[in-house]
């Protein structure tokens, strides 16, 4: 009798929610949204709550990310949280609990996973005709356009420190297509 109830606790636990990133091979940054994935089956809960945890942080109390979240979506961001991602740092782990009032109550467990300091992207591209530069980071973008006629490309990932390097080679394209555009006059 104990081995059947043994038997169906397993399986009942290997058929629910499991979460999928992050993960020991996939953190988050401390920038802007983050994304959650799991998988259900049909007979879990429909919704739940998402808390942040960190056991080897002295202190740290759990953060919850997000309430009554949809289980049959599959993912969702995460957005920052009102204080603010905690510091770069490993063993977080974030847990799907049955509600905000029971935190105990644990759904599922994210492997331990490391947050990182959080990087932008930044890239420039230049083609006959017009020029367009674009910064962006986890927490929004921007972007420029001059005409004339250049031909090059290039792409960049960084620190925000990097702004400087786009600028100049903004500037340097810019150039390019102004002497392209001067010869054409003189002509």
């Amino acid at each position: 009798m104990r081995s059947i109830l043994f038997l169906l606790a397993f399986i009942s636990s290997v058929f629910a929610y499991s979460i999928t990133s992050p993960n020991s091979n996939q953190g988050w940054t401390n920038q802007g949204a983050q994304l959650l994935t799991w998988t259900r089956v049909n007979t879990d809960r429909l919704n739940f709550t998402v808390v942040l945890t960190n056991q080897n942080i002295t202190g740290f109390q759990p953060v919850v990310l997000a309430t009554s979240v949809d289980g049959t979506l599959g993912s969702a961001p995460m957005n920052t949280p009102s204080g603010g991602w905690p510091s770069p740092g490993g063993s977080f782990r974030v847990n799907l609990v049955q509600d905000a009032n029971n935190l105990d109550a644990i759904l599922a467990q994210s492997n331990q996973f490391n947050i990182t300091q959080g990087t932008s992207t930044i890239s420039s591209s230049s083609t006959k005709g017009s020029t367009t530069r674009s910064a962006s980071s986890a927490t929004g973008s921007t972007t420029g356009s001059a005409t004339g006629s250049a031909d090059s490309s290039s792409t960049q990932t960084s620190t925000s420190k990097s702004n400087n390097a786009v600028k100049s080679e903004f500037t340097m394209s810019s150039l390019l297509a102004f002497i392209s555009m001067m010869g054409f006059v003189l002509s």
